[in-house]
């Protein structure tokens, strides 16, 4: 039989293979396109058998290619007990988390938060090379205060983070309740913490946005709290607040305000919040923004980032309650990473078993201040 193939020569032959080789290659590797999916799965360990919750993540100090993520999870035989872990991943595939064998890094110690420990904050301290992670604690009798575990980043700005190596700062909480007037708060938990450079002053502010229970009722808003070095905080009670309560702004009657991310976009501060409204019966993500970071804050309306608008991702199954909602912005593109659970049977969210997901962000929320945050695609309307 005659061989009617075209003859290639043998160099453009072997030319042409790797190049079809390195192609193929290039598309393997390339990270898959983001889509809502779970990215921290729960109930592979005891630790975290029943929530994984409350992601910080940070750009690796050591490692521009990589990020880093501290969160915390709940135990489900151990009702509330909680601890906190970690987990890395590419700065070029963010949906991809590689979690330490040896979580968790962080597990209740003893007296104030001998029954759980929840995460707060982490930030990166450059002139200590070291990570600053905030946390609450919670006692026998569920007495919720914040701590603070110091830990410094090591060679590689991830593997030395370990229990031998975290170190609380103290022994005691670096704010516990108030029960004194005005405050009078029985817990405070939850601390959202920024780190603001004062160059005329040649200083760094720092500001605590924390929730708490008392007087007021249970989770009923946010308080301030400044600090000098991070670690010694003074409380302030807002005096223009109209419900009298001494918050940033005026929050939603019956709802509950608890873990809360702050960052800022532009000359806009932004606080992230979980907020479950009519006491928990929908959690959901809601922001809070002002052009000051210690006076003039004012919530958007709790329905705008409502998840059941969300096309395509929500149904009672996957998202029907959403929180610890935390936004980043990672090569350029923002991402909403929180924690969701389905309709729990039982109708109690407290009985959901609850995921971490992630979840792309492409739809322009114009903010206070000219500022613009991109949030998930059906997201309510710009905010003047």
């Amino acid at each position: 039989m005659n061989d009617l193939s075209p003859k290639i020569p043998r160099r453009l032959l072997v030319v042409t293979l790797l190049g079809c080789a390195l192609t193929a290659w290039a598309h393997a590797a390339a990270p898959p396109e983001a889509r809502a999916q779970i990215v921290i799965h729960r109930g592979d360990a005891d630790w975290k058998s029943q929530q994984v919750q409350e992601p910080v993540i940070l750009p690796n100090p050591k490692d521009p290619a990589r990020l880093i993520m501290l969160y915390a999870a709940q135990d489900k035989t151990h009702h509330s007990r909680g601890g906190i872990g970690k987990a890395w991943a590419v700065v070029s595939d963010p949906y991809t988390w590689h979690e330490d064998p040896a979580n968790p890094i962080l597990s209740p110690g003893k007296e104030w938060e001998a029954r759980s420990v929840r995460l707060d904050t982490v930030l990166y301290i450059p002139e200590e090379d070291a990570y600053y992670i905030y946390y609450t604690g919670s006692s026998a009798q569920h007495r919720d205060q914040i701590g603070l575990a110091i830990v410094a980043t090591g060679a590689d700005g991830y593997s030395g983070i370990t229990p031998a190596t975290i170190q609380r700062y103290g022994d005691q909480p670096i704010l516990s309740p108030e029960p004194e007037a005005p405050y009078l708060e029985s817990y405070v938990s939850q601390s959202a913490i920024l780190r603001e450079r004062d160059e005329t002053a040649q200083r760094w502010n720092w500001y605590m946005y924390y929730s708490y229970r008392g007087k007021d009722g249970i989770l009923p808003g946010l308080r301030l709290a400044t600090s000098a070095d991070g670690k010694k905080w003074t409380r302030h009670f807002n005096e223009s607040d109209s419900r009298k309560m001494g918050q940033i702004f005026e929050s939603a009657r019956g709802a509950y305000y608890e873990w809360h991310q702050i960052f800022k976009v532009g000359a806009t501060y932004v606080l992230s919040m979980e907020v479950g409204v009519n006491r928990g019966e929908r959690w959901r993500a809601v922001l809070a923004t002002s052009l000051s970071p210690d006076k003039g804050w004012s919530s958007l309306p709790v329905d705008t980032l409502l998840q059941t608008r969300w096309p395509d991702i929500y149904s009672d199954s996957t998202l029907y309650h959403l929180a610890t909602p935390a936004f980043y912005q990672i090569a350029g593109k923002w991402h909403l990473f929180a924690q969701a659970c389905a309709k729990p049977p039982s109708g109690n969210y407290i009985n959901g078993d609850w995921e971490l997901w992630a979840i792309p962000c492409d739809q322009p929320l114009s903010l206070p201040g000219g500022a613009s945050l991109l949030v998930p695609k059906g997201s309510g309307a710009a905010v003047d």
